[in-house]
């Protein structure tokens, strides 16, 4: 299974019924079906214990790629990666399974039943301990006032909990309609060269930044990889 970005977004919401993988989400006899795929199709290139590529399967540095995201974005990159020269030609039932073995390998108890597509939005990786805030250098999308200091700063005040996202680019309208529904945040970000994505930065607008999260003292940072505007005024 090749490892590459993701470009799938990543659910910016978590319903009433959200999950975590520490909820029993998946089987034993899935996560058995999995290990016999991972075996056939996986092994040789992420090895038998799953620490190829860097332990990308486990441990920290899978925790640190996908926390505070949902098992949606991790099997969607399962699906269109695996195997190697031949993704998405295995069937949803196998990647599902295929995921319920990596849950297992990293220690996320088995349930009663067995984990189904319908269920992967809803279900979100997250340490023991409970939701945490997102990695540093994480693609992510906020929202919030586009606006530029004296000294020429770009800044988005009145930002929103950075997000995680794994589509780098513009959102659609539905989405960003969808978007414009959340109430005003507290955050503060630095947008370094907006220009970059946007030939205009419609300053003065709410907007959706997407980029990557570079944490500093006083305000983060986003190296943005797309702006849009949401609304022309920053009170709607």
């Amino acid at each position: 299974m090749a490892v590459v970005l993701c470009l799938a977004a990543s659910a910016g919401a978590w319903g009433q019924e959200a999950k975590s993988v520490w909820d029993g989400v998946y089987s034993a006899p899935q996560a058995a079906r999995g290990e016999a795929v991972y075996a056939a199709e996986c092994s040789r290139c992420h090895r038998e214990d799953l620490t190829g590529y860097n332990n990308a399967l486990i441990g920290g540095h899978f925790m640190d790629r996908w926390r505070e995201d949902t098992l949606e974005s991790f099997f969607v990159l399962v699906r269109n990666t695996m195997p190697r020269g031949a993704p998405q030609s295995l069937g949803d039932q196998a990647y599902l399974d295929v995921v319920a073995y990596v849950l297992q390998k990293n220690a996320f108890p088995a349930g009663k039943g067995e984990l189904t597509t319908a269920e992967l939005p809803q279900v979100r990786v997250q340490g023991k301990q409970g939701p945490a805030a997102v990695p540093d250098f994480s693609l992510v999308s906020v929202v919030g006032c586009l606006s530029q200091t004296a000294d020429g700063t770009w800044m988005v005040t009145a930002g929103t909990e950075p997000v995680r996202t794994r589509n780098p680019k513009d959102s659609s309208a539905g989405e960003l309609k969808a978007l414009g529904a959340q109430a005003p945040g507290t955050h503060l970000f630095k947008l370094m060269d907006p220009a970059s994505v946007a030939a205009n930065p419609p300053k003065g607008h709410r907007v959706e930044a997407k980029g990557f999260l570079i944490r500093q003292p006083g305000a983060d940072s986003l190296n943005p990889t797309s702006l849009q505007s949401i609304a022309a005024d920053c009170g709607k």
